[in-house]
């Protein structure tokens, strides 16, 4: 069972072999769609990057150079009422495009606003707690991102001091709106994320995730985002991306009908170092997928058009060599047919020499009317010219006849009529000839043309492996057993030099051999459901065994009901 099962696994590995080949050939320009594609992913997210960085860049400045200004120093130490301030720092808002400008005192306590005549303005509200605010107060430029306390929509703050006899009395601090990047992004071929760095969505193309986090978030960075107010606490929520793993810069998500086996999305991410950002690229891998669903069929397609090619040569290149090996046969037929006439020839002169002697002898015993004489000279003369017409047609059935299998012949009956085909060459090689049959009929499952061509070959490369021996024997044995048949044909010849390679079509150890013959009895023998193999015998010179299953008549076979 293994030694079957091993070729078989081979064979299996090597069409498994071709079809991977296939599939990495032809899955390269697809690959480079891939990667093209994520390579455009890479320069619209370092887009998307670069828009908002320049977004926030671009006021950057601006609260140191509003402080610069003596009328907002002045808002600060009261000497600008609180409508005309209102007024100024709107005027600054519609001039310089920003969502609000305000100024604190040192509280933090907002004293003038651009909103001052809306229903959520600052004015009045301490936002002490905010980093910005704490960093203005310290010297430094304060910049922070949350949600607005009063409006509660999403902003941007860059905050400044303002110093008046040298010491910092308030701040100057404008809002920023990145709602109008979230629109842009929308309508991009790509899902976008800005996350902080405790993993909170606060800028997204898809407003949904918006306030939500990446995963779960430790309960310090909650306190921590709640204690500076800056998203509201209650909406803190993972989205439905589980993480699976990172393949370079891809980050694969699951899938939620194949977990990590076929994730779903997969992200490409930029780090905004500036402000601890992180922008992610999000993408469905369905695309991908299909791609790679049209490599494997392009490659499956390609493999069956390779084999059905394959196949079709190769029953073109068998049915020439079968041609060709046909030809070959019928001319080693016409040759042995040529060695057989001329035995036949040498054994005529002797008969036909008897038959003129007493045809001659004859006519002077009718002279003499001894008619009981002449009357067993043409008995003998009958016997010598029904001999010769055996002979002659047993030639002409063996010239006359091809190689088929099917059907089914007395093998025994076709033994003795090939032997007596080949009596003359056996006596005259001094061949000693042993046949021995277990029944006087044995039916196999072959024809009586495939079993003489089985033995006609068999007997003649018997006779070529024994000559050059002194004494020659050639043993052929039949039996049959629990419905099995056996035939060995075994010589005193020289044996078999590469019993593996004995049935290989053109494998010959003769110098003028077409190395056919054992291939043709081997294509005979497996055609009817038989076996052959070829082996060194223990005493010597080679032996053939041939096994069938004897053939059974199943029109003869008595049914149930007749029995």
């Amino acid at each position: 069972m293994v030694e079957k099962l091993i070729p078989f696994i081979r064979i299996k590995s090597f069409h498994l072999l071709i079809i991977t080949l296939l599939i990495l050939i032809i899955s390269f320009p697809f690959y480079e769609e891939m990667k093209n594609r994520i390579n455009a992913s890479k320069l619209i997210i370092n887009m998307y990057k670069s828009s908002l960085e320049s977004s926030i860049y671009q006021y950057k400045f601006l609260p140191f150079i509003l402080s610069q200004n003596q009328k907002i120093v002045d808002i600060t130490t009261g000497d600008l009422d609180s409508v005309e301030s209102g007024y100024f720092l709107q005027r600054i808002k519609y001039a310089t495009n920003v969502a609000t400008v305000f100024v604190q005192d040192k509280s933090g306590k907002t004293i003038a606003s651009s909103n001052w005549d809306r229903p959520d303005s600052y004015i009045g509200k301490n936002y002490g707690f905010r980093p910005y605010f704490k960093a203005a107060m310290a010297g430094r430029l304060g910049q922070f991102y949350g949600v607005g306390i009063t409006s509660l929509t999403p902003g941007y703050f860059i905050s400044y001091g303002l110093k008046s006899g040298g010491e910092i009395i308030g701040t100057i601090t404008i809002e920023i709106n990145l709602s109008d990047l979230e629109d842009v992004w929308a309508s991009g071929p790509d899902e976008i994320i800005v996350s902080d760095v405790h993993n909170i969505i606060f800028l997204s193309s898809n407003k949904a995730w918006k306030n939500k986090t990446l995963g779960d978030i430790s309960a310090r960075a909650i306190d921590k985002v709640d204690s500076e107010k800056q998203f509201v606490r209650h909406l803190l929520s993972p989205i439905a991306l589980s993480r699976c793993y990172s393949v370079g810069e891809m980050t694969f998500y699951s899938n939620s009908k194949f977990g990590c086996a076929l994730p779903g999305i997969f992200s490409i991410q930029e780090d905004i170092l500036d402000y601890g950002w992180t922008i992610l690229s999000l993408q469905s891998t369905h695309y991908y997928y299909a791609l790679a669903v049209l490599a494997v069929l392009l490659a499956l397609l390609i493999y069956g058009i390779i084999l059905f090619a394959y196949r079709n040569f190769r029953n073109k290149y068998k049915r020439s060599i079968q041609k060709l090996q046909n030809q070959l046969v019928e001319n080693s037929k016409l040759a042995s047919i040529g060695q057989m006439a001329t035995e036949l020839a040498h054994e005529f002169n002797q008969p036909l020499s008897a038959i003129y002697m007493l045809l001659d002898t004859s006519r002077l015993l009718l002279e003499r009317k001894l008619y009981p004489q002449v009357d067993e000279n043409l008995a003998l003369v009958a016997s010598h010219i029904e001999r010769m017409t055996q002979q002659i047609s047993e030639l002409k059935s063996f010239a006359s006849r091809h190689r088929i299998s099917s059907g089914n012949a007395n093998i025994v009956l076709v033994a003795n009529s090939s032997i007596k085909l080949f009596q003359a060459t056996l006596k005259k090689s001094n061949v000693q000839l042993e046949f021995q049959a277990s029944h006087n009929v044995i039916q196999v499952p072959c024809n009586d043309i495939g079993l003489e061509q089985i033995f006609s070959n068999l007997i003649t490369n018997a006779l070529d492996a024994m000559s050059n021996r002194e004494k020659k024997r050639l043993l052929i044995l039949i039996s049959k057993e629990e419905g099995k048949v056996q035939v060995r044909v075994r010589d005193n010849g020289c044996g078999i030099s590469d019993p593996t390679r004995i049935f290989e079509s053109y494998f010959s150890t003769k110098q003028r051999g077409t190395g056919l013959g054992l291939a043709i009895i081997k294509g005979i023998v497996e055609n009817s459901g038989g076996s052959i193999k070829a082996q060194h015998h223990a005493a010597g010179g080679a032996e053939f065994i041939i096994k069938w299953r004897e053939w059974v008549d199943a029109t003869q076979v008595p049914s149930e009901d007749t029995i």
